[in-house]
């Protein structure tokens, strides 16, 4: 593997998005990681749609520049395998229930005493620890706590979730930060002091990275009381400022409510924004009925040449069609292992001297076994097929 991250082995255990798109992130930029999957079963994602010919998309996706191997970490062999693995790997991800490593015997004081230099993140929805530890709970519970929930949609209506499982991979991204952090300080301690490396155990929830994201809410709140509340695609102290429809049935988006933007938009009649949200829906409304008249390509070209910021709300199709996105290869084409070739997002971020890169398409359950359990741990035919047997692996 190529990328900033190559020469880093990582263990993922978890299931669904928090933990293992943090991997997935690490493997983009090098990383080799194992995945740690339950014989016959595999990770959870396998199993969400949309799917081609019973093959998800979802694991496509987030599957991909990973290895495979099944241990039933539940059975004292399982156990064993993983522990045999530990000294040999510089990170593992989890997102079970909190208490569940502990149960099977790996909670991290055994995995540091097999390897004093191992990072464990460990995700969950409420944390592990406080009154809410225990209950189960997915995305949407995240952004409820959160106080993301409560702020979507319009006033008049119930919340709205986002449109995808934000805290699920909001916190796969502060997962794989938390990760590179880590191991730098984890390899600088070491080079510094000329001490062994020593690693430590990190600890997400999906509630609390949606908090650390809710921009002024909290602080709002406590210095002015302020309860933020629902207010759709405007701002009430900020105007003009919504998504408007064109005449071709496109949404468009014009950023123009500051005092500099806006008289590149319009003759300034309302001079500075406290004026502007005073009479926002006056001049929402003449917005409004400016876009309907055009289209989203008329639109685009006005502001184009007048520098006022916007966008289009683009549709997966449009995304597809897109000139920016295509210059920049945002999309890239993946083999798949089972269904070919596959247009898919691209690496992200960009390093201009080490770039990470795509390698080889999600596995199939266990393809790595004899891999990794025979090439890195040494274990023989006979043994591999007995733990088989056995359904360890």
């Amino acid at each position: 593997m190529s990328g900033p991250l190559a020469g880093i082995r990582v263990l993922d255990l978890g299931t669904r998005v928090a933990a293992p798109f943090a991997a997935t992130l690490l493997a983009d930029l090098g990383a080799e990681v194992i995945k740690v999957e339950l014989p016959g079963q595999g990770d959870f994602m396998r199993t969400i749609g949309p799917f081609v010919d019973g093959y998800s998309l979802f694991w496509a996706v987030e599957g991909r520049n990973k290895k495979s191997i099944t241990c039933d970490l539940r059975k004292p062999a399982g156990q064993a395998l993983l522990k045999r693995l530990v000294p040999l790997a510089d990170v593992m991800v989890e997102n079970f229930q909190p208490g569940t490593l502990e149960s099977w015997g790996l909670g991290y004081d055994v995995l540091s005493a097999l390897n004093p230099g191992l990072i464990l993140t460990r995700a969950s929805v409420y944390g592990q620890t406080g009154p809410y530890r225990d209950r189960p709970g997915l995305d949407r519970n995240g952004i409820a706590l959160g106080g993301l929930l409560y702020i979507t949609g319009y006033p008049d209506r119930p919340p709205v979730r986002p449109g995808v499982i934000v805290s699920d991979y909001l916190t796969g991204v502060f997962n794989a930060f938390a990760i590179v952090s880590a191991l730098y300080e984890r390899d600088r301690r070491a080079r510094e002091s000329g001490t062994p490396p020593r690693g430590q155990w990190v600890e997400l929830s999906l509630y609390e990275s949606i908090l650390r994201i809710m921009e002024h809410t909290l602080a709002a709140y406590d210095r002015l009381g302020i309860v933020r509340e629902r207010e759709g695609n405007r701002l009430r102290n900020s105007a003009p400022l919504d998504n408007w429809e064109t005449s071709d049935g496109k949404y468009v988006c014009i950023i123009a409510a500051g005092d500099g933007l806006f008289p590149r938009l319009a003759e300034p009649r309302f001079a500075t924004m406290a004026k502007r949200a005073a009479h926002g829906d006056e001049i929402n409304a003449i917005v409004a009925a400016w876009c309907k008249e055009r289209t989203a390509r008329e639109i685009q070209e006005v502001l184009e040449r007048h520098e006022v910021p916007f966008g289009v709300a683009c549709s997966v199709a449009d995304i597809f069609a897109d000139p920016h996105v295509a210059a920049r290869g945002d999309i890239v084409v993946l083999d798949d292992p089972v269904i070919g070739p596959v247009r898919m997002q691209g690496v992200y971020p960009r390093f201009s001297r080490t770039p990470g890169a795509i390698q080889r398409g999600a596995p199939r359950l266990g393809a790595h076994n004899d891999e990794v359990y025979g090439g890195l741990l040494g274990l023989s035919a006979e043994e591999r097929a007995r733990l088989a047997r056995e359904g360890v692996i």
